[in-house]
């Protein structure tokens, strides 16, 4: 006998799920968004198999190639029969450093290419751009995820969807690149990711705001979560991992797109920091970033305002954070900010959240708003209380480590660190006097 399924109803605008139709969502409040969708089935069996806590771990294997860049933000390498999403604005590269990597891993078995958005003809012309030619690189332009999946032969290493807005399910009564389709799509995918050990990427559309375009649920069933981000006019490319169940998060990778493809920056330190800056406003710090240490430039304007509020405008920490440490400039620096327009940068449009950064952004602010310097060659590395004290920062050998490597010749932090090479101070205004204080 043919056993019956439910029928859910599923909200295409929020994602909202209701066993009874509905015609406003009472979660959104759209009017007319109920979409019908297949339900689990009545009567399943319940039977399942569970494993002893005892049984040997098997290892995870990885796939390493030559972009090794792509594989450290990955956490080594690519894990088999993982999935895993990409997201980004439009024309930022993803899919130019997806056919890369495809063509990298196309080394060790097959891979399929399947883009939902662009014609083959018109994916083989930037396959011979980028000279990324390989006889196991396979294209197509279907959007059918089962047909898809039924027609993959022979090992497969990986399979590349571009973009999961553009598949559908055939027989289910929601609109292609509806939250519907995009969730049952995703769980389609991810269970082909495990049950054939073959991983899974997944373009994915971001909104104005900056989110992963459709439900947060499809964040939550992948193993990894890739953000590419920069200016499209900018050359520049940042990708950064926000969730990784097989490595660490937080990790990065800094890429320079060109006519030939994305090109790996090895050594992001060189271009993240002008170290012989001695123009005013100006102050070094080293940030941690996943498993690799930055040095990075701050850069700080101050000037008068004439009106009744002031501007507060940040790139690169969020507008909160500049807000306090003026706040914490003005009170303990004797630098009054208040009716001054305060405008931060860090250089390479690199967003920072380490709280090591805090020592810098002060420093700064107090250079531009003082019209004086600091030696070259200084870097600033603590994080800041309301006390007005430096607090120490976790992985400090590190970021020693970096400083010395790029010829730093003074380190400013806090003296609970207890690191050798370093100039331990417990205020930020102590900070600033041993920063100005002349190397004997």
């Amino acid at each position: 006998m043919k056993r019956e399924k439910d029928k859910v109803y599923v909200c295409s605008n929020c994602g909202y799920t209701s066993a009874k139709w509905f015609g406003r969502c009472p979660q959104c409040g759209e009017w007319n968004t109920a979409v019908e969708v297949e339900g689990a089935v009545k009567n399943a069996p319940s039977s399942i198999e569970f494993a002893s806590s005892k049984e040997s771990v098997v290892k995870t294997e990885r796939i390493k190639t030559k972009m090794r860049e792509m594989d450290r933000v990955l956490g080594g390498g690519l894990t088999k029969g993982s999935a895993i999403l990409l997201a980004g604005g439009p024309g930022i590269g993803k899919s130019t450093l997806l056919l890369q990597y495809a063509s990298e891993l196309a080394e060790n078995g097959n891979v399929y290419y399947v883009s939902g958005e662009e014609s083959i003809s018109q994916v083989l012309s930037r396959v011979k751009r980028l000279g990324v030619e390989k006889d196991n690189l396979f294209l197509s332009s279907s959007v059918e995820v089962d047909g898809i999946l039924s027609s993959i032969k022979g090992k497969t290493v990986a399979v590349i969807f571009d973009s999961i807005q553009t598949l559908h399910i055939s027989g289910m009564n929601a609109l292609t690149g509806s939250l519907p389709q995009m969730r049952e799509c995703t769980a389609k995918l991810v269970e082909y990711a495990k049950k054939t050990d073959t991983s899974v990427f997944m373009i994915g559309h971001i909104t104005k705001i900056g989110n992963i375009a459709g439900p947060m649920v499809l964040e939550h069933m992948v193993d990894t979560v890739l953000y590419l981000e920069g200016e499209v006019r900018s050359g520049r490319r940042i990708l950064r991992t926000t969730k990784n169940r097989f490595g660490p998060t937080d990790e990065i990778a800094v890429y320079e797109m060109s006519s030939r493809g994305m090109i790996e920056i090895p050594d992001p330190s060189k271009i993240f920091a002008d170290m012989d800056s001695e123009e005013p406003g100006n102050a070094l710090s080293v940030v941690v970033e996943g498993s690799r240490s930055l040095l990075v430039n701050v850069q700080s304007l101050t000037t008068f305002n004439r009106r009744s509020n002031s501007i507060r405008i940040a790139r690169g920490i969020e507008n909160s954070r500049l807000f306090m440490l003026s706040a914490l400039t003005s009170n303990y620096l004797g630098v009054h900010l208040e009716n001054n327009d305060l405008y931060l940068n860090i250089l390479g449009g690199l967003k920072i959240t380490d709280p090591a950064i805090d020592l810098a952004v002060i420093a700064a602010l107090y250079s531009s708003a003082k019209k004086m310097s600091f030696p070259v060659k200084t870097v600033f590395i603590g994080e800041v209380g309301l006390d007005g004290r430096v607090r120490p920062v976790q992985q400090m050998k590190m970021r020693i480590s970096e400083a010395r490597r790029m010829g730093i010749k003074k380190i400013i932090s806090s003296y609970l660190s207890k690191e050798k090479g370093i100039i331990g101070v417990r205020t930020i205004k102590e900070a600033i006097a041993k920063a100005l204080m002349e190397d004997e």
